[in-house]
């Protein structure tokens, strides 16, 4: 954090420092400008003023030498200059002013020239051209008028010396600027970017042994509390999902525990007697192996559906009919433990879906209620299609199964009796019925009412969903 907080700063510094070098600069310029045109004004109203005392007869221009304005012009001044030439470039007379120095001659057109120069005594004046027909000594010698050219200079020392104070200050205002910004950047961000440090550390911290932490909340700012909120809530799902993956690590091992336990026995047996080695051994080996193949192959089938990785191919089912299938090869269970399976499904109910996950949801839902269904009790199918949509229910009564069990049915390797483990029921097939429900856009619901009868519910579109090839 330390790093982003430097990169921070001079990052600050040197996009203040561009604004504060193109700040100074623009207001140099234009301050610059305007004391420049209004050194130029008075420059130009200098010459206008000594143009209105030239006059012009049949002799020649003639400029009245005592005139108090020339005063200014002087040698003792020093701070005013001018000098005046004919239009055929012939020099009619200078200031005293000027000494041995000398303006250059220029020519200017209907507008006044201004420029920089400096004479040869070393001083900068700003000077000025500028071309005008000076008034007749007799109102009736129209016809001896004719232009002249004068240039009028003035001490800029002044204007330089303003110009100067004015950058000082500029470059100076700037730097203190920049040294206060320097001091007040790193203390600022140090400080505003404390909560997000917290949260830095904090998220460094988090293991998977520590996901039941949470960030704080209160005390943040504003812009932070956001990524606080979804950090914790990344953190919950985090648990959950450490949470269900290390039940299920447990569950696993636990069931393949007593299979392979069964498998070391019957191993061992047969390297200590062999000559006492029979079918059965052999055929037990194959249950159990078949078995393992069985909880093996349905983890696949959940895992491949919860990554969305089942194709699905959907077509018209007659539900009736597939219910009818389904039931056939349980009526031998069913009447091994006198249950009666009642089917209330309209002959017309036709879906589209996929027929083999539908059978395999309906095959784990039938064969979990012959399962655990109370001897002699009757399990019922009840289907319906209303406003495009359809329910199936498959209920059945149970003795041991209470409330607090209902949330748990859908968990893998979960079962109420955790003793009756062997066979078919793995403690996956509602797991596997839910992810296939899913993969098919459908829901699949349990409930148990106060006559302790299960209802298991599916209910989705009975019209439109994926299509796929299958792999």
């Amino acid at each position: 954090m330390s790093t982003i907080r430097q990169r921070l700063t001079r990052r600050l510094l040197l996009g203040w420092s561009l604004l504060l070098i193109a700040g100074g600069m623009v207001t140099y310029l234009t301050t610059r400008t305007a004391l420049t045109r209004q050194f130029d004004d008075a420059l130009g109203t200098t010459a206008t003023a000594l143009s209105a005392i030239i006059e012009q007869d049949s002799t020649g221009i003639q400029v009245d030498i005592g005139d108090p304005f020339l005063r200014r012009f002087d040698t003792n001044n020093g701070a005013a200059y001018f000098q005046l030439w004919n239009s055929d470039g012939s020099e009619v007379t200078r200031s005293e002013s000027l000494g041995n120095d000398s303006l250059p001659s220029r020519h200017p057109g209907d507008w006044a020239e201004f420029w920089d120069m400096k004479l040869a005594s070393g001083l900068n004046v700003r000077a000025m051209a500028f071309k005008f027909r000076p008034h007749p000594a007799d109102a009736q010698d129209v016809a001896a008028s004719a232009d002249a050219i004068m240039v009028v200079a003035t001490d800029r020392r002044q204007l330089d010396k303003s110009l100067a104070i004015l950058a000082l200050v500029l470059t100076g205002s700037g730097l203190l600027v920049l040294i206060l910004t320097a001091v007040a950047v790193p203390w600022l961000l140090r400080r505003e970017l404390a909560p997000l440090n917290s949260l830095a550390e904090q998220t460094q911290r988090i293991t998977a042994e520590s996901l039941s932490e949470r960030f704080p909340l209160n005390g943040l700012p504003g812009e932070l509390t956001p990524i606080s909120t979804r950090l914790n809530d990344l953190l919950q799902r985090l648990q959950t999902s450490f949470v269900r993956e290390r039940q299920f690590s447990d569950d696993l091992a636990h069931e393949f525990r007593t299979p392979i336990a069964e498998l070391r026995s019957l191993a061992e047996l047969s390297l200590k007697w062999p000559e006492a080695r029979g079918a059965d051994p052999d055929r037990n080996v194959l249950e159990i192996a078949l078995q393992m193949e069985t909880i093996i192959r349905r983890l696949l089938a959940i895992a491949r559906s919860e990554q969305g990785q089942e194709a699905v191919e959907t077509q018209r089912i007659d539900l009736a009919q597939l219910i009818a299938t389904v039931c056939l090869p349980l009526q031998k269970n069913a009447a091994a433990r006198q249950l009666k399976i009642q089917v209330d499904v309209p002959a017309d109910l036709t879906i589209e879906s996929d027929p083999v996950l539908l059978r395999s949801i309906l095959t784990n839902l039938l064969e979990n209620a012959v399962e655990y269904s109370a001897t002699g009790g009757a399990i019922q199918i009840h289907g319906k299609l209303q406003n495009g949509d359809f329910t199936l229910q498959v209920i059945n009564p149970v003795q041991q199964l209470s409330s607090e069990d209902v949330p748990h049915l859908f968990e893998r390797f979960w079962r109420k009796d955790p003793a009756r483990t062997g066979g078919e029921h793995s403690g996956l097939g509602l797991s596997l019925s839910r992810a296939f429900a899913t993969s098919l856009g459908y829901n699949l619901t349990a409930a148990l009412n106060s006559n302790r009868c299960l209802t298991i519910t599916l209910s989705g579109r009975s019209a439109g969903g994926m299509t796929a090839p299958r792999t």
